[in-house]
């Protein structure tokens, strides 16, 4: 099956991007031919690396008359490569792939659009609304990443066939490191005494970093005489506002800003703990890698987050926006290396329960190819 994964940007190497990057190489070494289609980024390098074809397309847009260009465009992509299924990520991508669609379809060629929603930009109700209304007209076949997302698509007014499909990573992914935890720890800078808390995470909005900074100025962990370090993996528009806030917090000796990262899984193997503090979320993809390299999480309690971890059992969840609570977490984990090592344990378990990369790729397939072969052949 031939299969073009479209996607905004590579640029920021958030969840959705690598999504795309673990899915087009699985859906490759399975046997079918995927092609990645994007304005560009800094990861097309990996997808290319996988020996998948990336086409440049300029679909980072949201302007009306550019996401139509873009359905002629698409168009004359998945016609001059055979394309059988369009599987757009996000709503943009996915109009101008309707477009495309439609298009191709009068020209005899049957190729669904099946939409992937991650999340959509922004957390309110008539955005959900709007983009509910929006979907319902552009796509066959709706894939979430969460039963959070489904519930928040289908409760303003999403109607369309849904699969929730927990995506995952190739196991691989932590297999390459050959250094110790120590040697890891050694090369960052970490010292032994220090417990080092990770939050591989944009720098955006949703993200609320403003709540860490907030719980280390706290009374939790202010009484632990400077024992945590925050690493904080990733870049964005946030960056510079996040490196004043610290500054003018004092709390430069408890964070670090280590930018956009290549070798995540190799830092999660040489922390202590991982940390989320967002808004809102869908199941973020950096969770289900601190579980799977074994850390405890301490995380807000938003979208579908309970869906992977276990309050108390394998991290601790708090309430959004409450930084005591936030703190507390922080310093019990600091200060009990026991109940570190069972939290991270349980994680292990569930992820090896929960998320397995071969089943996502195996499910994937199966979805695109029920939908492709629902729709009459149309000359194909």
């Amino acid at each position: 099956m031939r299969i073009a994964l479209a996607i905004m940007s590579l640029e920021l190497g958030g969840g959705a991007e690598h999504d795309i990057v673990h899915l087009s190489a699985g859906l490759k070494k399975a046997g079918h031919e995927p092609i990645v289609i994007t304005s560009g980024g800094r990861l097309c390098k990996d997808v290319e690396a996988n020996g998948v074809e990336v086409v440049r397309c300029p679909i980072a847009t949201r302007k009306l008359s550019e996401l139509r260009r873009n359905g002629v465009r698409l168009a004359e992509i998945a016609e001059s490569h055979g394309i059988d299924v369009l599987n757009p990520q996000g709503v943009y991508p996915g109009i101008s792939c309707y477009l495309a669609s439609r298009r191709l379809s009068k020209k005899g060629l049957a190729v669904p659009n099946i939409l992937t929603i991650h999340m959509l930009q922004r957390f309110t109700w008539w955005y959900y609304k709007l983009g509910s209304f929006v979907i319902n007209r552009i796509a066959k076949h709706v894939i979430v990443e969460s039963h959070c997302e489904r519930l928040r698509l289908q409760r303003r007014g999403m109607n369309r066939p849904l699969t929730v499909l927990y995506n995952c990573f190739p196991p691989e992914k932590y297999e390459r490191e050959t250094r110790s935890r120590e040697e890891i720890r050694r090369d960052m800078n970490w010292d032994d005494d220090k417990i080092v808390f990770i939050m591989p995470a944009r720098m955006s909005e949703e993200k609320n970093h403003k709540l860490l900074f907030e719980a280390l100025a706290g009374p939790d962990v202010q009484a632990l005489d400077k024992r945590i370090l925050c690493y904080l993996a990733g870049d964005g528009d946030l960056l510079e506002q996040n490196k004043k806030a610290v500054a003018e917090m004092h709390l430069g000796d408890r964070v670090v800003f280590g930018g956009f990262r290549r070798d995540i899984p190799s830092l999660l193997q040489g922390a202590d703990a991982y940390l989320l503090c967002s808004h809102y979320e869908s199941l973020p993809l950096s969770i289900r890698e601190a579980m799977g390299a074994g850390l405890p999480v301490v995380s807000t309690d938003v979208g579908g987050i309970s869906e992977a971890v276990e309050d108390r059992k394998s991290g601790l969840l708090v309430p959004p926006g409450d930084a005591k609570s936030f703190g507390a977490a922080m310093a019990r984990l600091a200060t009990d290396a026991e109940l570190r090592k069972d939290m991270g344990r349980r994680g292990r378990e569930l992820f090896h329960e929960k998320f397995e990369y071969d089943n996502w790729i195996r499910r994937t397939v199966e979805v695109l190819d029920q939908v492709r072969t629902e729709i009459p052949a149309c000359g194909r």
